[in-house]
């Protein structure tokens, strides 16, 4: 928070309106009002009779208890764990608090405070841990009301995990609709909270999709490296990553279809017409196994949309009739031979 946001924040707190604060001050209200706006800042010599004025010190008006680096952040942390690990946790929890009391609006301090406090009461197998639970839930509330997102987010999800482990359901379900519905971290819980309650077809379900999903990810990762190394002209890596690729697609049980058709493109980067009939003869020859991963036993519970195979085919059929970069293998009679056979597979 700058300057002139506190300013207007104590300002409302104590009643007082800009006329009245620059009669007090000495000043216009047209430099109150520039103050409040970041248009301009108070002088020097003004700044201790502001924070009299204001009732706060100057060392909040000027966010000092508020602004923390990172590097600070870090070395407030070190100091509690060094502290918990001295073994007197309840002494460590009263530092760290004092902590929080001294910087109350630096969020991320507090952010990364809850899960080391929490965590800590299980490996220090502290007796009576929920007398410290009101506490540390009470400092998750305040995170969950926070103007920036990104905290929001971050303490959704630790909250979360904090309900869960203690079996407060309920309380989990409602930190969970603070996530944006189906996202990776909602995904997550969702799956851990329907695990937790028994509904274990929900939980493989969405643990499913989000497999799936990393497999589409990371495959789309790899095409990235791939047009990068194109670029590049560092044909090696090319290949590495098309075996990368290769091996993905197995290991995730998407069908051998899609390992195969991984080395069309490079074929045909190089004009190998032999290696680019081979690959579109296996690419063919799988056809039927294009869409294989439907009947993994990987994505058994999850549900597909409904991609006839008989479209699929006239699109890959089309591509290799239209596409200029196929012009070199047009007049081979085994191409012609591959467009029959996918016309036949499309009927």
């Amino acid at each position: 928070m700058k300057i002139g946001e506190n300013i207007r924040k104590y300002r409302k707190e104590k009643g007082l309106t800009q006329e009245e604060m620059a009669g007090f001050l000495g000043v216009t209200a047209p430099a109150v009002n520039k103050w409040e706006r970041g248009v301009s800042l108070p002088d020097i010599t003004m700044v201790a009779p502001i924070a009299r004025l204001l009732g706060v010190t100057t060392d909040t008006l000027l966010s000092c208890r508020e602004e923390l680096t990172d590097l600070e952040i870090g070395q407030i942390l070190e100091t509690v764990s060094e502290k918990m690990q001295e073994g007197d946790y309840d002494a460590a929890f009263s530092w760290a608090m004092k902590k929080t009391q001294e910087y109350p609006d630096c969020e991320k301090l507090t952010m990364q405070l809850c899960p080391i406090l929490d965590s800590y009461r299980a490996i220090l197998a502290v007796p009576d841990p929920e007398r410290y639970t009101d506490r540390i839930w009470q400092m998750y509330q305040r995170l969950l009301k926070s103007a920036d997102s990104a905290i929001v987010q971050q303490a959704a999800s630790s909250c979360f995990y904090f309900c869960l482990n203690r079996g407060e359901y309920e309380k989990a379900e409602e930190v969970l609709s603070v996530m944006p519905e189906k996202s990776l971290e909602w995904k997550q819980g969702k799956a851990r909270l329907c695990e937790k309650k028994g509904d274990f077809e929900t939980a493989y379900r969405l643990e499913e999709e989000l497999a799936f999903a990393g497999y589409l990810q990371i495959n789309g990762a790899f095409n990235g490296i791939y047009g990068i190394a194109e670029k590049d002209g560092d044909i090696a890596r090319q290949r590495f990553i098309t075996e990368k690729q290769e091996q993905l697609a197995k290991v995730m049980e998407i069908g051998k279809y899609h390992e195969v058709y991984l080395k069309f493109e490079p074929a045909m980067e190089r004009k190998d017409r032999e290696e680019a009939l081979q690959v579109l003869e296996g690419m063919v020859q799988d056809v039927p196994d294009m869409q294989t991963f439907r009947r993994s036993k990987l994505y058994e519970h999850m549900a597909f949309s409904d991609a006839k195979m008989d479209s699929l085919v006239f699109m890959l059929r089309k591509m290799l009739e239209n596409e200029k970069e196929t012009d070199f293998l047009r007049e081979d009679p085994r191409f012609q031979e591959i467009l029959k056979e996918l016309e036949q597979a499309g009927k």
